[in-house]
Protein backbone atom coordinates (compact mmCIF):
# COMPACT_ATOMS: atom_id res chain seq x y z
CA UNK A 1 0.00 0.00 0.00
CA UNK A 2 1.34 3.18 -1.11
CA UNK A 3 0.90 5.90 1.26
CA UNK A 4 1.64 10.24 1.43
CA UNK A 5 1.92 12.38 4.57
CA UNK A 6 1.80 15.94 4.06
CA UNK A 7 2.28 19.34 6.13
CA UNK A 8 -0.34 21.26 6.54
CA UNK A 9 0.48 23.77 3.43
CA UNK A 10 1.50 20.63 1.72
CA UNK A 11 4.46 21.55 0.57
CA UNK A 12 6.35 18.69 2.35
CA UNK A 13 4.64 15.60 1.33
CA UNK A 14 6.61 12.07 2.47
CA UNK A 15 5.86 9.10 -0.04
CA UNK A 16 5.94 5.56 1.96
CA UNK A 17 5.31 2.10 0.55
CA UNK A 18 4.00 -0.71 2.63
CA UNK A 19 2.61 -0.60 6.51
CA UNK A 20 5.02 0.97 8.94
CA UNK A 21 6.73 -1.41 11.29
CA UNK A 22 5.40 -0.13 14.41
CA UNK A 23 3.17 2.73 15.23
CA UNK A 24 3.41 4.34 19.17
CA UNK A 25 2.69 7.62 21.25
CA UNK A 26 5.14 8.96 23.55
CA UNK A 27 3.83 10.98 26.26
CA UNK A 28 7.42 12.04 27.42
CA UNK A 29 8.33 15.41 28.10
CA UNK A 30 10.27 15.98 25.18
CA UNK A 31 7.60 14.46 22.90
CA UNK A 32 5.11 16.74 24.38
CA UNK A 33 7.23 19.68 23.46
CA UNK A 34 8.13 18.56 20.17
CA UNK A 35 4.31 18.03 19.31
CA UNK A 36 2.74 20.64 20.81
CA UNK A 37 0.40 18.06 22.38
CA UNK A 38 -0.15 15.33 25.10
CA UNK A 39 2.03 13.30 23.27
CA UNK A 40 3.74 12.29 19.95
CA UNK A 41 2.01 9.88 17.99
CA UNK A 42 4.46 8.05 15.22
CA UNK A 43 4.17 6.01 12.70
CA UNK A 44 7.51 3.79 12.12
CA UNK A 45 8.95 3.17 8.47
CA UNK A 46 12.19 1.58 7.39
CA UNK A 47 14.10 3.97 5.25
CA UNK A 48 14.26 1.50 2.60
CA UNK A 49 10.23 2.01 2.22
CA UNK A 50 10.40 5.88 2.22
CA UNK A 51 9.97 6.48 -1.58
CA UNK A 52 10.43 10.01 -1.62
CA UNK A 53 10.60 13.25 0.61
CA UNK A 54 9.52 16.30 -1.23
CA UNK A 55 9.69 19.91 -0.03
CA UNK A 56 11.87 22.36 1.80
CA UNK A 57 12.02 21.33 5.91
CA UNK A 58 14.06 23.13 8.53
CA UNK A 59 16.07 20.58 10.77
CA UNK A 60 16.10 20.67 14.64
CA UNK A 61 18.60 18.64 16.18
CA UNK A 62 16.47 17.26 18.77
CA UNK A 63 17.83 16.74 22.63
CA UNK A 64 21.15 15.56 21.43
CA UNK A 65 22.46 14.79 25.02
CA UNK A 66 19.54 11.94 25.26
CA UNK A 67 19.39 11.05 21.64
CA UNK A 68 22.38 11.63 19.71
CA UNK A 69 22.22 12.17 16.16
CA UNK A 70 18.13 12.81 16.53
CA UNK A 71 16.96 15.21 13.57
CA UNK A 72 13.42 17.00 13.16
CA UNK A 73 12.16 17.61 9.99
CA UNK A 74 9.71 20.37 10.37
CA UNK A 75 7.90 22.41 6.85
CA UNK A 76 10.04 25.50 6.55
CA UNK A 77 6.71 27.20 5.63
CA UNK A 78 3.87 25.74 8.13
CA UNK A 79 5.73 24.93 10.72
CA UNK A 80 3.99 21.24 10.80
CA UNK A 81 6.60 18.35 12.37
CA UNK A 82 6.12 15.64 9.39
CA UNK A 83 9.27 13.04 10.27
CA UNK A 84 12.34 12.46 12.11
CA UNK A 85 14.98 10.00 12.61
CA UNK A 86 16.53 8.81 15.79
CA UNK A 87 19.43 6.73 15.00
CA UNK A 88 19.90 5.75 18.97
CA UNK A 89 16.72 3.75 19.69
CA UNK A 90 15.53 3.64 15.74
CA UNK A 91 18.18 2.89 14.04
CA UNK A 92 17.61 2.64 10.00
CA UNK A 93 13.89 3.66 10.52
CA UNK A 94 12.10 7.12 9.90
CA UNK A 95 9.22 8.11 12.44
CA UNK A 96 6.47 10.05 10.38
CA UNK A 97 3.67 11.89 12.49
CA UNK A 98 0.30 9.79 12.26
CA UNK A 99 -2.12 12.79 11.20
CA UNK A 100 0.09 13.87 8.67
CA UNK A 101 -1.35 10.71 6.84
CA UNK A 102 -5.04 12.31 7.08
CA UNK A 103 -6.36 8.75 7.64
CA UNK A 104 -8.60 8.41 10.23
CA UNK A 105 -8.39 4.74 9.77
CA UNK A 106 -4.96 4.61 9.99
CA UNK A 107 -3.51 2.14 12.62
CA UNK A 108 -3.36 3.26 16.14
CA UNK A 109 -0.50 3.08 18.71
CA UNK A 110 0.51 -0.53 19.22
CA UNK A 111 3.44 0.90 21.77
CA UNK A 112 2.40 4.10 24.55
CA UNK A 113 5.78 5.20 26.30
CA UNK A 114 6.47 7.28 29.34
CA UNK A 115 2.53 6.83 30.78
CA UNK A 116 4.10 8.18 34.15
CA UNK A 117 4.03 11.80 32.19
CA UNK A 118 0.24 10.84 30.57
CA UNK A 119 -2.33 13.68 31.13
CA UNK A 120 -4.48 12.07 33.45
CA UNK A 121 -8.17 13.03 31.17
CA UNK A 122 -5.87 10.95 28.51
CA UNK A 123 -7.48 7.17 28.13
CA UNK A 124 -5.28 4.48 27.90
CA UNK A 125 -5.07 2.90 24.14
CA UNK A 126 -7.11 -0.19 23.90
CA UNK A 127 -5.40 -3.33 22.40
CA UNK A 128 -1.77 -1.05 23.38
CA UNK A 129 1.28 -2.16 25.09
CA UNK A 130 1.69 0.64 27.96
CA UNK A 131 5.22 1.32 29.64
CA UNK A 132 5.94 3.92 32.33
CA UNK A 133 9.18 4.69 31.31
CA UNK A 134 10.81 3.44 27.53
CA UNK A 135 10.01 -0.22 26.84
CA UNK A 136 13.21 -2.30 26.52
Amino acid sequence: MNRVATCGCGSVKVSVTGDPQNCWVCHCDDCQKMSGSIGLFAAVFREEDIESIEGQTTIYPANQEKWPGAEKHFCSKCGTSVHWCNPTIFPGMRMIAIGCFSDPKFLGPKVVMQTQYRHDWCGAFEGADSFEGYPE
